[in-house]
C-alpha cells in the first residue's frame, strides 16, 4: 500500500518560500490527491482483474482484452427496471440495435491517464512561479529563517536586508503582480478541470455529486443510482467473430467492471474536492483583491505579524513602502521568528528614516 502514497512525500516541509496555505491546497495536496487516485485505479490487488467478461466460445483473455479496448455499453431503457424479466442487472438486458439507445463505456481505458494529467495541471501554476520567482526571496532572506543565538549575525544580516530594501525600494511590484496571476491561475485550473472532467465522463460530472446526495430521498420506486448509472459495475459487450462456415456470429456478452468499484468512490470524492477547492480559492481571490485595494489592510497584516517591532516603526514602513514592498516584506515575516521579525523591521525604519533625513538635506547643501 506505501508505494501507492509514495507521492505524499511532497507534503513534506520545504525551504523558505513566498507561499499560502490555497497555494499549498493546489500544488501539494490536489497534486497528491490526483496522483493516489490514479495509483489506486491501477492497483490490481484490491480490484484485481479490471474486466473480465463471460462467454464459452471465445477465450476469456481475447474477450477481455477485446472489450476492454472497444469499450461496453449499456442499454439506458433498462436502469430503473426491476431485475428479471430480460434485465439481469440495471442498464444489462435485451436491446435493439436500430431502436434501443445505447451508452458506451470508454472512459475507463484512460482513468488513470487523465488522473494523472489532472495532477500535473495543478501544479503547472507552482511551477511557474518558481521560474518567474527565480529563488529571489531565498536570496533575500538570506537564512533569516533560521533561528540564530548569535546577535552580531542577526544584526549584521538585518542591516544587509535592510540596506537591500532601501536600495531596491518600490521594484518589487512586477514580482508581486507575477505571484498574484499564479493565484489567479489556481482558480481557472480548478475551475477547468471541473470542466474537462465533465467532457471526460460524457456531461455526467457537474451532478454526480448532488445526485448521489439527493438519491436516498428519491422515490425508491423510480429512482436510478447515479453511481451505477455512471459507473455501472456490469455492462454488455458485442463480439463478432467468424464461424466455421464463413458466417458472422455474433456474441452478446456481459463484463464485469470491477474497476468502477474504485472510480465511483474516487469521482465522488473528486467532485466534493474540486467544489470546495473552487470555493475556498474563490474566497481567496476575493482576499487578495481587498489586500491589493486597501492600504489599511495591508497595515493591520503587517502589524499583526511584525508587533514586535513597535507601532512607529511599522507606521513607518506602511508610509514609504507600496504594494510589492510590503508583499515581500510580509512574507519575510511568515518565514522568520517574531522576535527576528521585529528586530529587522526596527532596522528597516531606522534605515528609512536615515535615507529620508539624507534626501531632505541634500536641497540644503546645494543651496549653500
Amino acid at each position: 500500500m506505501m508505494k501507492y502514497l509514495a507521492a505524499a512525500k511532497i507534503l513534506k516541509k520545504h525551504n523558505a518560500q513566498v507561499d499560502n496555505a490555497v497555494f499549498h491546497l493546489h500544488y501539494r495536496v490536489t497534486f497528491v490527491v490526483f496522483l493516489v487516485a490514479g495509483a489506486l485505479v491501477t492497483a490490481r490487488e484490491f480490484i484485481g482483474a479490471p474486466i473480465q467478461c463471460i462467454s464459452k466460445s471465445v477465450p476469456a483473455n481475447v474477450l477481455n482484452t477485446f472489450c476492454f479496448i472497444m469499450s461496453t455499453f449499456s442499454v439506458p431503457r433498462h436502469w430503473d427496471q426491476p431485475l428479471g424479466d430480460g434485465v439481469a442487472y440495471p442498464g444489462v438486458g435485451t436491446h435493439d440495435e436500430e431502436n434501443d439507445e445505447i451508452v458506451y463505456h470508454a472512459y475507463y481505458q484512460w482513468v488513470p491517464f487523465v488522473l494523472v494529467l489532472q495532477a500535473i495541471m495543478f501544479y503547472i501554476p507552482r511551477y511557474l512561479w518558481k521560474n518567474m520567482e527565480g529563488g529571489l526571496f531565498n536570496t533575500i532572506l538570506a537564512g533569516l529563517d533560521k533561528m540564530t543565538l548569535d546577535e552580531n549575525a542577526r544584526h549584521k544580516k538585518h542591516k544587509i536586508l535592510a540596506q537591500y530594501m532601501i536600495r531596491h525600494l518600490h521594484m518589487h511590484l512586477n514580482w508581486a503582480i507575477r505571484f498574484f496571476l499564479c493565484e489567479a491561475l489556481c482558480l481557472v485550473v480548478v475551475v477547468g478541470n471541473i470542466y474537462f472532467t465533465d467532457l471526460f465522463l460524457d456531461g455526467t460530472f457537474m451532478k454526480y455529486g448532488t445526485e448521489v446526495i439527493n438519491f436516498p430521498d428519491m422515490d425508491p420506486e423510480n429512482r436510478v443510482d447515479p453511481m451505477t448509472r455512471i459507473f455501472p459495475r456490469v455492462t454488455k459487450c458485442t463480439f463478432r467473430k467468424f464461424g466455421s462456415s464463413g458466417t458472422i456470429e455474433t456474441h452478446d456478452t456481459m463484463c464485469v467492471l470491477a474497476v468502477n468499484i474504485i472510480n465511483e468512490k474516487i469521482y465522488i470524492f473528486i467532485w466534493f474536492w474540486l467544489v470546495c477547492l473552487t470555493a475556498i480559492t474563490a474566497l481567496w481571490l476575493l482576499y487578495r483583491l481587498l489586500v491589493i485595494a486597501s492600504s489599511d489592510v495591508r497595515f493591520k497584516l503587517l502589524q499583526v505579524r511584525g508587533r514586535w517591532a513597535g507601532r512607529p516603526n511599522l507606521d513607518l514602513i506602511a508610509k514609504k513602502c507600496n504594494l510589492g514592498d510590503w508583499f515581500l516584506i510580509y512574507h519575510l515575516g511568515r518565514n522568520m521568528e517574531p522576535m527576528v521579525y521585529g528586530e529587522f523591521l526596527k532596522e528597516f525604519a531606522k534605515e528609512l528614516e536615515n535615507s529620508v533625513s539624507t534626501l531632505e538635506r541634500k536641497p540644503m547643501l546645494v543651496g549653500s
